[in-house]
């Protein structure tokens, strides 16, 4: 598939594709919804996101954000979010945002990226693929929704 991929950062016009791509990942969403986590992650300058775009349509997303560990020094960067359209998939999308979202990073002072992805079965296709890409398998995540503080 040889396409012409312009990568570039996110701006509102992208939110309906956008909702394609969050469901595609796996995370259904209403546009509203979309429309709402957009307006926070755009005005907040830990956060970048970039597109690739393909005849006037966002097929493709990388969502970063910046922040210190305490574990180590220097500025650590994030992969939020990776998605490329099904139809656009093994065309090399996916391998561009991710280079972008590298020279980014270069350019920020980032010292280190690193990403989440889940152990179900259909995602060992990405995992091999952040293999190839230099990244190395590490923790294992644990999440929860805090839970109400009891009054008595």
């Amino acid at each position: 598939m040889n396409l012409d991929i312009t990568i570039r950062h996110s701006t509102d016009q992208d939110l309906q594709d956008m909702v394609i791509l969050m469901d595609q990942l796996g995370y259904p969403t209403t546009y509203a919804e979309m429309q709402e986590r957009y307006a926070h992650i755009s005005t907040d300058a830990n956060f970048t996101t970039l597109v690739a775009e393909v005849r006037g349509r966002v097929v493709g997303l990388i969502g970063l954000q910046t922040s210190y560990l305490y574990e180590k020094n220097g500025r650590h960067c994030r992969i939020m979010s990776l998605v490329v359209h099904d139809q656009f998939r093994g065309s090399g999308i996916g391998r561009q945002l991710i280079l972008a979202a590298e020279q980014w990073a270069a350019t920020h002072d980032v010292d280190s990226l690193s990403l989440n992805s889940g152990n179900r079965p259909e995602r060992e296709v990405a995992h091999e693929f952040y293999r190839q890409m230099g990244f190395t398998a590490g923790s294992t995540g644990f999440s929860k929704k805090p839970q109400m503080l009891q009054h008595t």
